[in-house]
């Protein structure tokens, strides 16, 4: 950490530092310290605005993901950001998902998930449950079972972002265990959902294209 600050401290925002953020986005949870760093940083130059309001979106998207894990202790919380025209999805803040999953999903061309005279995948379009991905069926189930699975999960439950009629993307809680989600548990996430909607429609175009920038190096 001391050498990333360091090394931040004393170089503009080049590729450099940009191979420096993509370091730190795992360390994102840790608000404590690295917010007051890069406010530093913006507040003398050393980084602009647009990469400024990604990473403290990041931190906010983090927070939720945390506030997500804490009230549900036994799944994982993970947050994707929606392309409309590339049909692609972006990882927003997935801090606890296997890291094997979080590679797959950052970019990933989702076409197939797109039910023929939709414009939009069925899990950003509606919540999906799907108990026991091993002998899931559906759509999502058999387009994405096998990187699922193998990155350690048996269930999931993904949850529509939208605001005021605006695609953002959809949130998802994995198991590693195969479950059943209720129907209270399905509106308690997308109720917690409102708490980032309003904000990520604000913002989502400029956090995709600050993920990308970074994927790219």
């Amino acid at each position: 950490m001391e050498k990333i600050t360091h090394s931040l401290q004393n170089f503009r925002l080049t590729k450099d530092i940009k191979k420096l953020l993509q370091q730190i986005n795992p360390l994102l949870k840790d608000e404590k310290d690295l917010s007051v760093i890069f406010t530093k940083l913006y507040q003398q130059d050393l980084i602009g605005e647009q990469e400024f309001l990604a990473i403290q979106t990041k931190f906010m998207l983090n927070k939720f993901t945390a506030i997500m894990e804490r009230n549900f202790t036994d799944l994982t919380c993970g947050i994707y950001l929606y392309e409309e025209k590339e049909k692609t999805l972006w990882n927003g803040a997935s801090p606890s998902v296997a890291s094997a999953y979080n590679e797959y999903t950052n970019g990933l061309v989702v076409k197939d998930d797109i039910v023929q005279g939709d414009e939009i995948p069925v899990y950003v379009k509606g919540s999906i449950a799907i108990p026991d991905l091993e002998k899931g069926e559906d759509l999502t189930s058999l387009n994405h079972k096998k990187d699922l699975l193998k990155s350690g999960y048996k269930s999931i439950c993904l949850i529509p972002l939208e605001h005021n009629g605006h695609t953002i993307g959809h949130t998802t809680m994995f198991s590693k265990e195969i479950r059943t989600y209720t129907t209270e548990e399905m509106n308690a996430f997308a109720e917690y959902n409102k708490l980032i909607e309003g904000k990520l429609m604000e913002i989502k175009n400029l956090l995709i294209t600050t993920i990308k920038n970074t994927k790219a190096l």
